[in-house]
């Protein structure tokens, strides 16, 4: 079973953020990855920055629609 458990690291021990599904005593596993920030925080920014995008490009070039022949013509 693997979780993914946010923890803080205080006193020489790792105090989860959260009561993790594990009986007592149960040996586990930890990798340990800092976290430098708030992941929502950045996600939101990034969706921000593509909506921006996205709502200053126009896709219809105004041009003539070709054809499936003209697409694919070869010469």
């Amino acid at each position: 079973m693997v979780q993914v458990i946010a923890a803080t690291f205080k006193d020489g021990v790792f105090k989860p953020d959260e009561q993790p599904a594990l009986s007592e005593s149960t040996r586990v596993r930890l990798v340990v990855e800092t976290i430098e920030g708030d992941d929502s925080a950045r996600r939101e920014e990034s969706w921000a920055a593509l909506q921006r995008l996205w709502n200053s490009t126009k896709l219809n070039s105004g041009g003539d629609r070709l054809s499936r022949e003209q697409l694919h013509e070869r010469r």
